[in-house]
């Protein structure tokens, strides 16, 4: 088995991933593992990749 990158989605129900956002509302899907980047914060999660993903796309981004 292949390990996944860090960014990979997984089908997985654990909580591997954060929704970020930025000063412009822009949002981006996280590995919950990586440090989050100056400039962003948190707005969702740690949840699963498929929560994440919903959630973003709920926000319209």
């Amino acid at each position: 088995m292949t390990p996944t990158a860090p960014f990979d989605p997984t089908e997985s129900a654990a909580a591997t991933h954060l929704v970020l956002a930025d000063g412009h509302g822009d949002r981006s899907l996280w590995p919950g593992h990586i440090a989050v980047p100056a400039g962003w914060h948190t707005v969702h999660g740690p949840a699963s990749y498929a929560a994440c993903l919903a959630h973003a796309e709920a926000a319209g981004h």
